[in-house]
């Protein structure tokens, strides 16, 4: 009896240590390869001749250009969020109501893009959108004056790039929103009388907006970051930021600048994570059971 009364509590802290292995291996992976270099990042930005010194941050603060192109990351992240959502909302609705088959097929094709790399998506965009591509080829079949557009390396062609590439983000957050609303809910307000528009104003925007926000967010921060499509797409004049990181490390070999400018980044995404967990519950909302 005693030996099993011993060997109870040992087998038992032996489970919890082998339950616990792959979660200490993870956080050591994560401390290795995420943190260690995101201190070094920070040191480094930090430093000037050996010394701790804000200059680099001053310095790059005080050039229009790097105010310029982080304005600019700003106004084009949020603006492909937007589309994002006015493309996806009614899309999800659509696709909220599917089960079966149907809704298996959908999910497929949404997941289908996360198959492919964002430079292979990019490439076939830059093959759509030439002065000779499929679009304008359609829009001066349908005798749209003005044309052939210009729709690669500027501004629009970085926004519908970046808006593809993200769009299954704001689908899966709306799709994932929208299929927990109570059916129950619509048919009791259409019962009582209320227009098709007022159940949707009423019960059904509102219920939704949960995951509207969460794919907003989401694809604000992914698009805050992005480079490959900027890269390719976009012109001399529609820098982001992460290309400035990128010039600031191959063209001038600053690597004090590329640092302070890589954790300018982080404290903007950490911002906006933290207002939307504040004002929207993002966090809540990013449980599985809400």
């Amino acid at each position: 009896m005693p030996s099993e009364l011993a060997s109870g509590p040992a087998r038992r802290i032996g489970g919890l240590s082998r339950d616990y292995l792959g979660m200490w291996l993870v956080l050591a992976f994560l401390s290795l390869f995420f943190l260690y270099p995101l201190a070094r990042i920070l040191v480094l930005s930090l430093s000037e001749e050996g010394q701790f010194s804000l200059g680099v941050y001053a310095r790059l603060l005080g050039e229009p250009t790097t105010r310029e192109v982080l304005l600019q990351t700003i106004r084009t992240s949020l603006t492909v969020s937007l589309i994002c959502a006015l493309v996806a909302y009614p899309a999800a609705t659509r696709l909220a109501s599917l089960s079966g088959w149907q809704a298996t097929l959908c999910n497929l094709a949404i997941l289908f893009p996360f198959l492919t790399s964002s430079l292979v998506r990019t490439f076939v965009f830059i093959v759509l959108l030439g002065r000779r591509g499929i679009v304008n080829q359609a829009l001066e079949f349908l005798g749209v004056p003005g044309g052939p557009y210009k729709l690669l390396f500027n501004q629009v062609g970085v926004v519908i790039g970046m808006s593809y590439v993200l769009l299954p983000y704001m689908l899966l957050s709306l799709v994932g929103s929208m299929k927990r609303i109570d059916p129950a809910l619509l048919r009791a307000a259409r019962s009582l009388g209320a227009s098709p528009f007022t159940v949707f104003r009423t019960v059904y925007l509102p219920l939704s907006l949960p995951g509207l926000a969460a794919g907003f967010v989401i694809t604000t921060i992914l698009g805050f970051g992005y480079f490959v499509t900027p890269a390719l797409m976009g012109g001399p004049g529609d820098m982001m930021i992460a290309q400035l990181v990128e010039q600031q490390i191959s063209v001038t070999y600053n690597l004090a600048a590329a640092a302070a400018l890589a954790v300018i980044m982080i404290v903007v995404v950490a911002a906006a994570y933290a207002v939307a967990s504040r004002w929207l519950g993002l966090s809540r909302l990013m449980r599985p059971d809400s």
